[in-house]
């Protein structure tokens, strides 16, 4: 019997059809990559791209310690290995579904096999995401009060208001966070989401009985995040980290501008122009921002790059910080699915014995 094309399967291959036409633009136009290979080379300071895969691994890294401090302070046993598998999982789902909506769901599904209890494991990486996006705000509240009028000078309002809007979705999400982490109602509603997800993608094969002991954990829940609050030490330290993350990942742009051999613009500057670039293209419902994140990279980083180098430097940060880390964690996507697959064989081999 013939497939039927669904609107998620065409949806499917229109982004990585523009994907490739991204790409093969950066690369093959006037002044792009290629270009840029045959005429400048040798002035290419190919040291720096080192720093460049330091920057993206470093936000891996200080994403999984995230991860590993949060549920350790419920799960004592869980270790950094744990953490590291659970990290990358998360980081692959999301680079690959709208909105980044994919990798929490998975991240729960996959803690559960290394034995945290789905309550412990949403609290965490609930209380994870609302500390990353409380730096996020703090870091645009930094930007828009200290960079906002020079990049408003350069780029014009319309671009400037597009910043605030940003700002303000970011701000809307760290309302919603909370309101979850202390109403009961809103959090039962989040849950049966998450294991509706999985049970569609079918990795869960009884969803009631799954989502009761889901819901078992709610009052756990709601407690440990209260009581993140009462443990200002994990605070404090996880907020620093979180920094050091974002200033990580936000980094990479300047190492790409030196690696062109530029020296001039101010590290500080380039870090806050890819803050803004973060919060336009966080608006945008794609995965991984397509086409948003490669145009407001390029009008917040013309500013600092030439006419002949703009484009290759748009394919090196996107190719680094984007799909060098879907090349990273997309061994770790197939952890779930063994996991599943181990699971079933363990259930079928008791029944046979008690049988």
């Amino acid at each position: 019997m013939r497939k039927k094309i669904n609107g998620k399967f065409i949806f499917n291959v229109s982004i990585v059809v523009i994907s490739i036409g991204l790409i093969g633009y950066f690369c093959l136009s006037e002044n792009g990559l290629v270009d840029l290979v045959k005429n400048n080379f040798d002035a290419f300071r190919k040291e720096w791209l080192f720093f460049v895969v330091l920057a993206v691994l470093g936000d891996l890294f200080l994403d999984a310690w995230l991860i590993h401090l949060f549920t350790k302070a419920s799960c004592r046993e869980y270790t950094m290995r744990a953490a590291l598998k659970s990290g990358m999982v998360g980081h692959f789902y999301s680079a690959i579904t709208p909105f980044q909506t994919g990798g929490q769901p998975m991240q729960v599904y996959l803690m559960s096999k290394q034995g945290v209890d789905a309550g412990i494991s949403t609290s965490a990486l609930v209380q994870k995401f609302l500390v990353y996006q409380s730096c996020l705000i703090a870091y645009s509240i930094v930007v828009l009060m200290s960079r906002f009028s020079f990049f408003r000078n350069i780029l014009g309002d319309g671009i400037a208001t597009l910043a605030i809007i940003g700002f303000l979705s970011q701000a809307a999400v760290i309302f919603l966070i909370v309101l979850f982490s202390f109403s009961r109602t809103i959090t039962q509603k989040l849950l049966t989401w998450i294991c509706n997800f999985l049970f569609k993608i079918h990795l869960l094969r009884d969803y009631e009985t799954a989502l009761d002991n889901w819901i078992t954990q709610l009052d756990y829940f709601h407690k440990s995040n209260k009581e993140l609050y009462r443990r200002k030490k994990l605070l404090v330290a996880t907020v620093v980290i979180t920094f050091m993350q974002q200033t990580s990942l936000f980094a990479v742009p300047y190492c790409v501008y030196r690696s062109f051999g530029f020296v001039e613009a101010s590290p500080v500057d380039m870090i806050f122009a890819q803050a803004f670039v973060t919060m336009v293209s966080s608006m945008v419902p794609l995965p991984g921002a397509s086409v948003a994140s490669e145009g407001t990279f390029y009008l917040f980083f013309s500013v600092f790059f030439t006419g002949t180098t703009i484009k290759s430097a748009i394919l090196l940060w996107r190719t680094m910080s984007y799909y060098g880390v879907i090349l990273i964690t997309a061994p770790f996507s197939g952890i779930t699915k063994r996991m599943q697959e181990r699971s079933l064989k363990k259930g079928s081999g008791e029944s046979n014995a008690s049988s």
